[in-house]
């Protein structure tokens, strides 16, 4: 995983944690506990896909360098 891809995953790791925080704020205030639920949700969807397109990435580079290192191509 490229350094900034673990920065991207951090901030969004970061604003979970925030609205997780949020939700132990909003004493009995339903809507607003709702909302944050509903934004954590959203953003373990998109850690999950960039955690994906990470591993993804990962194994078209290995890809390549396999394949250059057999015709003696530049390693990338």
């Amino acid at each position: 995983m490229s350094d900034e891809q673990k920065a991207y995953l951090q901030a969004l790791v970061d604003v979970r944690s925030w609205h997780r925080w949020q939700i132990g704020q909003a004493v009995g205030d339903v809507r607003t506990i709702q909302a944050h639920e509903m934004a954590i949700a959203w953003i373990e969807e998109v850690i999950a896909a960039k955690r994906r397109h990470a591993v993804e990435d990962e194994a078209e580079r290995q890809r390549v360098r396999a394949a250059n290192s057999q015709i003696g191509g530049p390693h990338t």
